[in-house]
């Protein structure tokens, strides 16, 4: 769904092989940058495509149900031809731009783990006191 958005493969700037990168993006939760100005039905959407859980994930069958109901309906559609002006008028040198800016894909393993329980738990720290006596 990135590249139907963007127009450009997930890969177009890394020196992964498309093997390597999937293997990434499935055991270390990488995922590619999403700008700003895409429009948020179609992010939300892609987002959940994205969930580890499978049983969250959209099934094909409910991704032609959600598409058919897009395209009944204004709204939608207004989003996303809006959204699809303002994604035309930037540049590539953009694309590059966004993926330049630190790292490449946003680890949420990593970001999770930080913010774990056991990670905000205090642990005890055992020492002894000598005896001045």
């Amino acid at each position: 769904m990135w590249e139907v958005l963007y127009g450009k493969t997930v890969s177009y700037n890394q020196k992964l092989d498309m093997s390597q990168l999937c293997f990434l993006m499935c055991y270390h939760d990488l995922k590619p940058a999403v700008n700003k100005d895409a429009p948020q039905c179609y992010v939300n959407l892609m987002r959940k495509c994205w969930d580890k859980n499978s049983e969250k994930r959209s099934s094909v069958k409910d991704l032609c149900e959600i598409f058919e109901k897009w395209q009944n309906d204004e709204n939608v559609l207004l989003e996303l031809n809006e959204s699809n002006s303002i994604l035309e008028n930037i540049q590539d040198s953009y694309y590059e731009n966004m993926f330049k800016c630190g790292s490449k894909f946003i680890n949420t393993r990593e970001i999770t783990e930080n913010f774990s329980e056991k990670a905000l738990v205090s642990k005890g720290i055992e020492f002894s006191i000598p005896d001045d006596s």
